[in-house]
């Protein structure tokens, strides 16, 4: 009884906690940018080519000084004071190409802009040698992660295009650069349906393999999915078809329930604010390492699963979004990331599965994977849920100190 009542109070916490998340996430506008990320945005007519990078002040303080860790932003007076310095380090690292030759960027203007992921600088270009802009150029870019963060990333984007009658392109990413990336290859006008396929399926498979909240919440799935509930407790699934039976229960639940609202949050339909989805991803982590711990808790499994796993289709609809799909390719791009995050977790479970399955009859299973690593698992996912709700709860509690 006094497990039961341990267990319900630290669910109703956790609901309370959404609850909170929900009242302050819901006043807040969504993000056009994000945070440790740069966008390089070109404008196309037949015979000319410029654009321009926009990048936060906290980043051009971190490129100015050369260490990742710099946390106080440049002034906008210091920004524009080193223009020459920033213009030559993005010139350095911004490179583009038409038939194997280099074409010289330079570095005109410096204008700025607020949003919700802090003051972005833009710094103008133009290109030069263009006589009659190509239909592809060569372009790589690694600024900041290839010598400073390795985990800031860089998108290229067409902001307007005369030739195809693009006006003010905010949202379709055309590249995404990370580290090792090199050269790759820049559509001026439209991209093959092919190309535009095989981004948005590779893109799916590493965001499953490298978001590792999700990775954790199938882990914390997987680990039980090897045992069986007799009187109360944990015991050794009997036979291989009952752990596969279940891991693909789970597996199946969880995929209907992110494919539902990745598509309805894709196609705007139903939205969640950030903070809310990324809180509750964490604690879905926390709620089934909870079902772990008490196993009387844990018959009704796949209903938590797919409750949760339609948070975390928002939460890969959020990845999905600043990426942009060309509206007329918009399901082609839905598809083909589904489909990689389906390969990625179907990796994952590939890997997994036979290692637990193999060490459930261990007497120490109960103890270490189960118990202490669920404990631990709990742990990691209120460190995240704080982490990620810090800058909601932040606000408020300036409000009442002022109030």
């Amino acid at each position: 009884m006094t497990h039961a009542l341990r267990a319900r109070g630290l669910a109703a916490m956790l609901c309370g906690l959404v609850i909170a998340v929900f009242a302050l996430a819901s006043s807040g506008p969504a993000k056009a940018h994000s945070f440790n990320e740069s966008y390089v945005y070109f404008d196309v007519t037949d015979n000319t080519l410029s654009g321009r990078i926009e990048v936060t002040l906290n980043e051009l303080a971190k490129v100015l000084y050369g260490r990742a860790d710099v946390e106080a932003p440049l002034t906008q007076a210091e920004a524009q004071e080193n223009l020459p310095a920033l213009g030559a380090y993005f010139a350095e690292h911004l490179r583009l190409s038409d038939g194997g030759q280099p074409l010289d960027v330079t570095f005109t203007d410096l204008t700025f802009f607020a949003s919700d992921a802090g003051i972005f600088s833009q710094l103008m270009f133009d290109v030069q040698g263009i006589g009659q802009t190509p239909v592809t150029l060569q372009m790589s870019y690694d600024a900041i992660f290839s010598n400073i963060d390795p985990e800031h990333r860089g998108y290229a984007l067409i902001s307007t295009n005369t030739r195809n009658g693009m006006e003010v392109n905010e949202s379709y990413i055309s590249l995404i650069f990370a580290p090792g990336d090199g050269a790759q290859t820049l559509y001026l006008n439209d991209e093959k349906s092919s190309r535009v396929a095989m981004a948005f399926l590779e893109h799916g498979v590493w965001h499953i393999w490298l978001g590792f909240d999700h990775v954790l919440f199938l882990v914390t799935l997987l680990v039980s999915a090897v045992m069986f509930i007799s009187a109360g407790r944990w015991e050794p699934a009997p036979s291989l078809r009952e752990s596969l039976k279940r891991t693909v229960t789970i597996v199946t639940v969880f995929t209907i329930a992110h494919t539902i609202t990745l598509s309805l949050a894709t196609f705007g339909i139903i939205t969640l604010p950030v903070v809310l989805v990324e809180a509750v991803i964490a604690l879905s982590i926390a709620v089934v390492a909870l079902g772990n711990l008490f196993p009387r808790f844990h018959a009704q499994s796949w209903k938590v699963v797919f409750i949760f796993g339609l948070f975390h289709g928002f939460g890969f609809a959020n990845v999905l979004e600043p990426l942009g799909l060309d509206p007329a390719r918009k399901a082609l791009g839905l598809v083909a990331f589904n489909v990689g995050v389906e390969l990625g977790q179907l990796a994952i479970v590939i890997v997994l599965f036979p290692v637990l399955f193999a060490l459930r009859q261990l007497a120490s299973y109960r103890l270490v994977a189960l118990q202490a690593g669920s404990v631990a698992l709990i742990a990691v996912a209120i460190f995240w849920f704080a982490e990620r709700t810090l800058g909601a709860f932040a606000p408020a509690s300036v409000a009442l100190a002022g109030g």
